[in-house]
């Protein structure tokens, strides 16, 4: 099955059999097996098919034919070898700042052998499973939910394997840096400065600065303008403050510098964001 380019991230479960995941661009397709967890984070155009080089029908068609309803399931294909699928899909803000989004990777692949390690994940997904299969009263909701937590659990498993991607996650895990993120988050509008942060965290300004870089993969204040911006962002789109008020907020003494560093870091003006969120 061929599933095109989409601002939600799928993701697919092989519950029994094997199968290909191509994406455009890659050069060999990546062989998947029963048990093996795979997620196009940066909703990409993708396909499934039983051979490397195997034919694929758009999803849609496929699901018009099926008259697919609820979760399924939705059966095609010829005398091949059967395989078995889990397949959903994850939705954010694709426009969003937060630092997570800028971390992940565009596609995660969980083999088998690295999820029995990981309780809580393959719990979910068999929950998962159970659910959709037994379709029975509350199914949606539970399932929406448990999807919530396989992001979760999924992005946890991910960078326990792959520390050195971790970014912002690795950041939170070190004492020094942690402590740092900590202080951001929890008083954005305090007038934070380089010097002021290392002095909380019982570092010198330049070896802070390193470790900062060195895990987080940007400077302090770098992460503390996006991470204030984003926070303005989202208050902007809840409405229920004015601009001042929310300069404010997040450490600006004027709407003027706030408006000229909201603009600079999003590409667009506060006025433009709140606009936007009301007309939809």
């Amino acid at each position: 099955m061929e599933l095109p380019s989409s601002q939600a991230a799928e993701f697919h479960l092989l519950v029994r059999g094997n199968a290909w995941l191509r994406l455009p661009g890659s050069r060999q397709p990546i062989a998947i097996q029963g048990g093996d967890f795979i997620a196009v984070l940066g909703g990409n155009e993708h396909s499934l098919s039983d051979q490397a080089e195997g034919q694929v029908q758009p999803i849609g068609q496929l699901a018009d034919l099926a008259a697919l309803e609820g979760y399924g399931p939705l059966r095609f294909g010829g005398d091949g070898l059967p395989a078995q699928l889990l397949c959903g899909y994850f939705t954010f803000d694709r426009s969003s700042l937060h630092p997570l989004l800028s971390a992940l990777p565009g596609v995660i692949h969980l083999r088998g052998g690295d999820l029995p390690q990981a309780t809580w994940l393959q719990a979910t997904l068999q929950f998962m499973q159970h659910e959709t299969q037994a379709a029975r009263p509350g199914a949606e909701a539970v399932v929406s939910r448990l999807v919530g937590v396989l992001f979760i659990q999924m992005v946890r498993r991910f960078f326990e394997l792959h520390p050195q991607k971790a970014g912002v996650l690795g950041g939170l895990s070190d004492k020094h840096v942690g402590r740092s993120l900590t202080l951001m988050h929890k008083d954005p509008q305090a007038s934070w400065t380089l010097e002021s942060l290392a002095r909380e965290v019982g570092l010198s300004r330049s070896a802070f600065a390193t470790r900062f870089h060195h895990l987080v993969g940007q400077t302090p204040m770098h992460y503390l303008t996006v991470w204030r911006m984003q926070l303005a962002r989202r208050l902007l789109a809840d409405g229920a403050l004015g601009t001042a008020d929310i300069a404010s907020r997040v450490g600006f003494e004027s709407t003027a510098a706030f408006s000229k560093a909201f603009k600079r870091v999003t590409g667009k003006t506060p006025g433009a964001i709140r606009a936007g969120h009301v007309e939809r």
